[in-house]
């Protein structure tokens, strides 16, 4: 999403999309980052969303191969 936004120079989304990283930075560790949440600037970080449900198969069958 970064890098859409220095592409599109839209400085709301790039502004958005540093604070994000910041926040990931300090807030993955904690396990706080809500599942499911697209990036985009323009949702909540802290907003859970949907996953559809191809996709969850497929992370849930990639997460049990992991370990």
């Amino acid at each position: 999403m970064f890098a859409w936004g220095v592409r599109n120079r839209n400085y709301s989304e790039i502004l958005g999309q540093i604070l994000r990283l910041i926040g990931a930075a300090v807030l993955t560790p904690l396990g706080l980052i809500p599942k499911g949440n697209t990036g985009g600037s323009n949702i909540s970080p802290f907003k859970s969303m949907p996953i559809p449900s191809d996709l969850e198969t497929k992370l849930n069958s990639l997460m049990s191969s992991r370990g």
